[in-house]
């Protein structure tokens, strides 16, 4: 499922962060419906504006991109990338990637 990116906080949020989260959370992104898609969305909107509102310091990777740690329980690592797009000047949250803990706990499984 392709859609545009949305924004409706602090990044725009792209389909491979979704993509990615359904992925952690177990769910095949090629097989869910609108629903289950727009869902996901949304969790990652609400991580991303308590992710910020925290105030908890990202750290810069090697390729540029900054990687947040998410809010409990799942902690994930949100990769967000600062540079303007056509679409306006925030970041996007590109990628979504599990923590240590959700990888032990065996609730991830890669594709």
């Amino acid at each position: 499922m392709l859609l545009p990116m949305t924004v409706r906080g602090p990044w725009y949020i792209t389909t491979r962060a979704v993509s990615d989260y359904l992925t952690v959370l177990g769910r095949d992104p090629d097989s869910v419906d609108d629903d289950a898609w727009y869902q996901a969305e949304s969790e990652l909107i609400s991580m991303a504006e308590e992710t910020v509102a925290s105030g908890r310091r990202p750290k810069r990777m090697r390729t540029g991109a900054w990687r947040y740690r998410g809010p409990r329980p799942l902690r994930l690592s949100l990769i967000v990338v600062d540079e303007p797009r056509p679409e306006g000047p925030l970041p996007q949250l590109v990628r979504v990637e599990p923590s240590h803990e959700v990888k032990a706990s065996g609730r991830f499984r890669s594709s």
